[in-house]
């Protein structure tokens, strides 16, 4: 006979909720071991999913959503155990990893993996991939465009190494990074504002200037209207471009439309972005739109080097510590860090800014062919000024430093992000 009574409902009821306790504490032990395996070993299990296992990670998860579309459960499962060297982690493991990546994701309609997150049957990628770029849950950003990403900066180091320059690209962290300044530079409109008229494209900045965080990451530091822009390239141009990264931004409805084949540009594929019925532009459009014109070229910790590449990557290194070149930034100058008045009185004093200085003196615009109409005209009268004996003075030098730092120091006022 048990020791405890068949009626001893009390006790029995304790014993089972203690044996509950103990099992769901057991598999809390298990997914917060896999979390911090996960936050510990992240890069790692990312070269071994994207360099050694794609085709097994693809078969893995095709095959959980089928046992998963059979039974219902929303997580993904891993039952069976790889004989692959590379991949060579329990089952039981495994599934805890799996189960907390897609946790309390719609998995049913994902049929692929590519650069190790879900794709549709549409070819979009796959809520997983939104939420580890910080793209909206609802945004829909093709694979073909990652893919385009990855030509675009395999072409353009092609020349540099006999293959290709990288062996793998962190797509996520790559669009989180150009998302962010993609937001930045369209923070007039509301976050949640997913499609855009003609009328609000005009509203749009026309220019950017960026620097680089502690990362070497690509961040927008100035945003321009067309005249604040025009503005920032007429001190670039009369300050020897010091402080300038000017990139010109374009949201004509032109820009949503399929560019013509240029391999040195890059040019997503716009027809999985199509115009909404009402003529309006998709929020995805616009970014691609953004992307035509600030390229998204990765920082060094968003991609992973060839062999070849990282031996070029190390002698460019020497010899840029072994011959340093100067450059300043405008946060450089906005801090104090360059004094900016006094390097341009050395660049005038060496007569680099003498076109800008002759023209401020005659009263008219300083102009070349890369800023405005006139500029042979006014190459040619400053020419022959010059042949004629014309020499900058002091006073002039400083005259137009200080009129070059209060029309610098009024635009970065106005289009500080």
């Amino acid at each position: 006979m048990s020791i405890f009574s068949i009626n001893d409902n009390s006790n029995y009821g304790s014993i089972l909720s203690q044996a509950k306790a103990n099992k769901e504490s057991k598999e809390n032990s298990k997914i917060s071991f896999a979390n911090a395996f996960l936050k510990q070993n992240a890069s790692k299990l990312n070269e071994i999913q994207n360099a050694n296992s794609q085709t097994l990670a693809r078969s893995e998860v095709l095959n959980s959503t089928n046992t998963t579309n059979t039974s219902n459960n929303t997580n993904f499962s891993i039952s069976s155990k790889t004989s692959s060297p590379n991949y060579d982690i329990s089952s039981e493991f495994k599934n805890s990893i799996y189960t907390l990546k897609y946790k309390q994701e719609d998995t049913s309609n994902i049929v692929s993996l590519a650069y190790g997150y879900g794709v549709d049957a549409n070819g979009y990628m796959g809520s997983d991939f939104n939420k580890a770029a910080g793209l909206p849950e609802d945004f829909k950003i093709h694979k073909s465009t990652l893919d385009e990403i990855e030509r675009f900066n395999q072409h353009n180091m092609a020349s540099e190494t006999s293959g290709n320059y990288y062996d793998s690209f962190d797509m996520a962290s790559i669009v989180k990074s150009h998302y962010n300044s993609f937001n930045q530079v369209i923070s007039a409109f509301p976050n949640d504002k997913t499609s855009f008229s003609e009328a609000d494209l005009e509203q749009l900045p026309k220019g950017l200037n960026d620097g680089c965080n502690q990362n070497k990451e690509y961040i927008v530091t100035h945003i321009f209207n067309a005249e604040q822009f025009h503005e920032a390239q007429a001190i670039k141009y009369s300050t020897m471009n010091l402080g300038m990264n000017l990139m010109k931004l374009d949201f004509s409805p032109q820009s949503m439309e399929q560019g013509p084949s240029n391999e040195g540009e890059f040019n997503p594929d716009m027809s999985v972005y199509p115009q909404n019925e009402d003529g309006s532009y998709s929020k995805e459009a616009l970014f691609m739109s953004f992307l035509k014109s600030y390229s998204p070229i990765p920082s060094p910790n968003q991609v992973v080097l060839s062999p070849e590449a990282k031996v070029r990557e190390a002698k460019l290194e020497l010899e840029m510590k072994a011959n340093p070149s100067f450059s300043v930034s405008l946060d450089d100058i906005m801090t104090g860090k360059v004094d900016f008045a006094s390097l341009l009185k050395g660049y005038a004093q060496d007569g680099w800014l003498d076109a800008g200085i002759y023209a401020m003196e005659k009263g008219v615009a300083w102009q070349n062919t890369s800023i405005g109409y006139g500029g042979a005209w006014f190459d040619n009268q400053f020419n022959q000024a010059k042949a004629n004996g014309w020499k900058a003075s002091s006073e002039s030098i400083n005259s137009y430093v200080g009129s070059i730092m209060d029309r610098l120091n009024n635009l970065i006022g106005q289009t500080r992000v």
